[in-house]
């Protein structure tokens, strides 16, 4: 099977865990680092990031399993936000990606040699507001809507559903901490959500309150399932076609970790490096708790 079919069959086959988000870097999360150190190896470099929890997690598991380290050396690079990785993908740096689809896709679509390898983000963006009667994206029609982070690829989406209903929605860009803060106070009733950020401030600001998740207000709208690949990992075309045989057993392990992983989550976030400690612990994983509106 020739491998850019074979990374079309992975796409379809995968589903992870329905979370994953994006927090504010600090000073502990920068920097790269090289787990493996074999010079009989390839080396491959992993551009991603504490920012996002659960799209990674099955990857980390299989690594610390060993038997991807028996086939390369993994150098991982951290990106600082979601321009940060454009700039990257655009480039063409590094030889794998942790980032959002539509971002991928943006990427191919302007020549950068970016192939889809695997999704393993879903369920990702939701709505929180105080107003327990505004708990629906179409309640914001022609009103503002804070969301974070800034670049945040559910806006485009819900921008296109709007639009075909002949409504608006004004989002308003926070960077995350900042939007946070903001709920807190009270300074902000309202807002567009990743996770694991949403569960994260749920925990924090009293009376605040989980609204619609961005994927069935989508299957909605198109009358279909609510489904919808959020993250995932993506390949240097440049380097599944040096070595396809590694990439297909890198793709194999991850799904393979991601059937391990599914109903024990705390298992992949024990598997995440020591560098993202400062971004989110277990308590911010909630899988398969979340209301389907």
């Amino acid at each position: 099977m020739k491998l850019k079919l074979w990374i079309a069959a992975a796409l379809v086959l995968t589903g992870l865990i329905g979370t994953g988000g994006y927090l504010s870097l600090d000073k502990k999360g920068k920097g790269q680092f090289i787990l493996g150190h074999n010079p009989d190896l390839p080396t491959l470099t992993f551009y991603t990031t504490g920012l996002a929890t659960t799209p990674q997690l099955a990857f980390w598991h299989a690594v610390n399993q060993g038997r991807i380290l028996e086939k390369c050396n993994i150098k991982v690079c951290l990106w600082k936000n979601l321009n940060d990785l454009r700039g990257i993908l655009l480039a063409g740096k590094g030889d794998l990606w942790l980032g959002h689809t539509d971002g991928f896709v943006q990427a191919a679509r302007r020549g950068a040699p970016v192939r889809m390898m695997i999704t393993t983000g879903w369920r990702k963006f939701y709505l929180v507001s105080k107003d327990p009667g505004k708990l629906r994206f179409s309640d914001f029609m022609g009103r503002e809507l804070a969301v974070a982070p800034p670049g945040s690829p559910a806006v485009p989406i819900l921008e296109t559903m709007m639009e075909k209903q002949g409504k608006t929605i004004t989002f308003v860009s926070h960077e995350p901490r900042q939007l946070a803060m903001k709920l807190a106070k009270g300074m902000v009733d309202a807002a567009l959500l990743p996770e694991p950020l949403v569960s994260v401030i749920l925990g924090k600001v009293n009376g605040l309150a989980l609204g619609e998740n961005l994927e069935s207000a989508y299957g909605r709208f198109r009358g279909k399932e609510p489904r919808m690949p959020i993250a995932g990992l993506a390949v240097n075309a440049g380097t599944a076609k040096k070595y396809p045989d590694l990439i297909r057993f890198i793709a194999d392990e991850v799904l393979d970790h991601s059937r391990q992983i599914r109903d024990l989550p705390r298992e992949g976030i024990r598997a995440l490096p020591e560098q993202f400690s400062s971004f989110v612990g277990e308590e911010a994983i909630k899988i398969g708790d979340r209301p389907r509106f």
